[in-house]
């Protein structure tokens, strides 16, 4: 949204998974929610993605582990505060996929695509065969320990009440790991080759944890989790 105010909502504390990783989660409705997710390169500078604006001693928190060098726009539809974040920090440059540039052009400046992060300094980018939107996963390493960041291929989400909350039930996004009906119908072109790409994704040896935009985050059992995963995509 061009112009759009810098609005704090409620947010939960910054969660620390790694000297490179962090995040923090936000209420959307409903006990669903919204993740913003926080990479370090190895030079210190910060990458963030799914951006959402927080408080001000989580900003300068967040500036005091490494200045803010990289605003990711994952998808069109999470693109609310790209706007805010170009205009808060304008010396970061602002990512989109090849695909979505021309629609993020219109809402914020664009400064590059995901393939402009630098190489070598831990965070690289796969964008998922089979997808209509070149939908990307960032793929973190921390010391051998390796992090899957997702923006809207997989969810993670309970289900909750109230209207939107039995919507969701319904369309099929809630009830725990999966690739929703609504992703496979919008974004997904070749079923097969969007589940061989996760299920090598997800099959790395040195696999820590996958972080979702929506839903919990996972750190056990990560071959259940994969299991269930591959098993909602028909």
């Amino acid at each position: 949204m061009p112009n759009r105010e810098w609005i704090v909502g409620s947010h939960q504390p910054i969660a620390k998974h790694e000297d490179n990783l962090w995040s923090v989660t936000a209420p959307l409705f409903d006990g669903f929610v919204k993740r913003m997710t926080l990479m370090r390169l190895r030079d210190g500078r910060v990458v963030v993605h799914s951006a959402i604006p927080l408080d001000d001693a989580s900003m300068r928190e967040i500036e005091a582990w490494g200045p803010i060098a990289f605003i990711v726009a994952p998808n069109a539809l999470h693109d609310l505060d790209v706007d805010p974040y170009a205009r808060r920090y304008p010396d970061a440059k602002v990512l989109c996929s090849v695909k979505s540039r021309k629609k993020f052009e219109k809402i914020a400046r664009v400064d590059g695509t995901f393939e402009d992060l630098p190489g070598g300094q831990g965070i690289g980018v796969a964008i998922l065969d089979g997808t209509k939107t070149d939908e990307p996963v960032f793929l973190v390493d921390s010391d051998g320990r390796t992090s899957l960041v997702f923006t809207d291929a997989i969810f993670n989400t309970a289900h909750s009440g109230g209207f939107k909350g039995t919507l969701f039930r319904w369309i099929g996004s809630t009830g725990g790991p999966r690739v929703t009906a609504l992703f496979r119908l919008t974004a997904v072109k070749d079923r097969k080759a969007l589940h061989a790409h996760l299920a090598r994704l997800l099959a790395t040896p040195t696999l820590a944890r996958v972080i979702m935009s929506h839903g919990a985050i996972v750190e056990s059992d990560l071959h259940g989790f994969t299991r269930t995963v591959l098993a909602s995509i028909p």
